[in-house]
């Protein structure tokens, strides 16, 4: 169903052939987010990170800029032979599964998959701790209402050890896999 979505904007752009156009996954993963990028680029929309100013949103939007070759890209794809329904396969996809890549094209929307890793690690900021290291004061709020009890404030206090603890291994696990692939992206650099 959203990756229906995803391929109806790609191709309104496309066809009104717009500079640029963002678009906010709908299903978690962003494997699949990968491979429509892939598909994007093979229509001559490059993938380029979150558009500015909603990079620290949970979700953000993710932006996509027109190639310079986007015709000719459109064009050969257009030449290329349609499916049953009239449609355009969708370039580097298996047929009628969607959004899985083929094994040609798995090194690059791996490529893909690696760099909006990286992008999204950037979103685990300070701002993120500055949310958990004010927990205390909105809990402080909503217990001044039923009143202050030594159980209620060792309830409340023990609720934000909890969230302090995820914070984190949050941010150990996303440097781990940041790391991981800013590897994969420079051994791709590097061949």
């Amino acid at each position: 169903m959203d990756e229906q979505h995803l391929l109806n904007e790609l191709m309104k752009a496309v066809s009104e052939e717009v500079e640029e156009f963002s678009v906010r996954p709908h299903f978690p993963g962003l494997r699949k987010f990968a491979a429509f990028a892939h598909v994007a680029q093979s229509f001559g929309y490059r993938y380029v990170g979150h558009a500015p100013g909603n990079a620290a949103l949970n979700n953000p939007l993710f932006l996509f800029v027109r190639m310079p070759d986007a015709r000719e890209r459109v064009a050969a794809l257009q030449a290329a032979r349609r499916d049953a329904r009239g449609r355009i396969p969708l370039p580097g996809m298996r047929p009628g599964l969607g959004l899985t890549p083929v094994p040609q094209a798995r090194p690059q929307v791996d490529l893909l998959h690696s760099r909006m890793v990286v992008d999204a690690s950037g979103r685990y900021s300070p701002r993120v701790l500055s949310n958990v290291l004010l927990l205390p004061l909105v809990m402080a709020v909503f217990l001044l209402f039923p009143g202050y009890t030594v159980e209620r404030v060792l309830v409340a206090g023990s609720i934000w050890l909890v969230f302090l603890f995820l914070y984190f291994v949050g941010l150990v696990v996303t440097r781990i896999r940041r790391s991981k692939h800013l590897a994969r992206l420079a051994a791709a650099l590097g061949e």
